[in-house]
């Protein structure tokens, strides 16, 4: 069995503000060893049911964050920016499960550090009219090569989130949040324990139960920034049409294309900052 790892921080447990997230912030590296031991323990619970491939792709900001030395020895790591896929990087057929370490709920909802992709430039994204997150987008986009989301973990916020897209997936909890800002945690080593537990169980049991989720097709792509000058340099791009003064429509040939001028217009728009 093939496993692919996709990895955040501001689901991690512990996680809770941008001192934690950026790597100007005097818990940064804190955060980064938080966010390695929850993706160890992904793994130890992925080769206890039976995984004998894994690969996790670093999906956090300048994507350097985990600790490569620290990590299981039996997973293989992508780290870096400038990914075609972003997030996804490196998925393909060949995979039998997706797992999402370290989620976060989308923007304009109650959950911790929530936001969709990138929290100053993405006001709202919308897959043919409906309002998705990256966890959405991406179960989609694996969802394209035939490989299923079998577990996702974060906040509660998310959780629910998830159970409301597909209640087929292991949704797992790390903490409650309070804010935007503050959230209860559950302390590292229970929640290791925990992921361990429930990925074992989600790749045996659900891996059969859990479909992809297969877009078909032609896909409406739709984005909302936060201010207008952000979606007209985004106009750059053949194919893009203003429908409001800061909302961007294009009609990709699929959910590849999609996601990528996602990432396109996403990286015009954060030029203007």
């Amino acid at each position: 069995m093939k496993v692919y790892i996709s990895a955040d921080i501001e689901g991690i447990s512990g996680v809770v503000n941008s001192s934690h997230t950026s790597p100007k912030g005097h818990d940064y590296n804190r955060a980064r060893t938080l966010m390695t031991n929850e993706v160890n323990a992904a793994i130890r619970g992925a080769k206890a049911a039976g995984a004998k491939e894994i690969l996790v792709n670093d999906s956090h900001g300048p994507m350097t964050n985990i600790l490569i030395e620290e990590l299981e020895e039996d997973a293989s790591l992508i780290t870096g920016n400038q990914k075609l896929l972003g997030m996804m990087e490196g998925i393909n057929e060949s995979y039998d499960a997706v797992m999402f370490i370290g989620y976060h709920a989308k923007h304009n909802t109650p959950g911790v550090l929530a936001h969709s992709y990138y929290s100053i430039v993405i006001s709202e994204i919308k897959i043919n009219g409906e309002i998705v997150g990256e966890f959405e987008f991406n179960t989609m986009l694996a969802g394209h090569y035939g490989v299923p989301v079998v577990f996702v973990s974060g906040d509660n916020i998310l959780a629910d989130q998830v159970k409301k897209f597909d209640s087929n997936i292991t949704a797992l909890s790390v903490k409650d949040a309070l804010s935007r800002y503050t959230a209860k945690c559950i302390p590292p080593k229970k929640v290791h324990k925990l992921m361990e537990e429930n990925i074992s169980t989600a790749l045996k049991r659900k891996k059969s139960s859990v479909k992809p989720c297969e877009i078909k097709g032609e896909v409406e792509l739709e984005i909302s920034f936060f201010n207008s000058g952000m979606a007209e340099i985004g106009l750059l791009i053949p194919g893009t049409r203003m429908i409001e003064a800061n909302r961007l429509k294009y009609n990709a040939k699929d959910i590849i294309e999609a996601y990528k001028v996602r990432g396109a217009l996403t990286t015009l728009a954060a030029s203007t900052l």
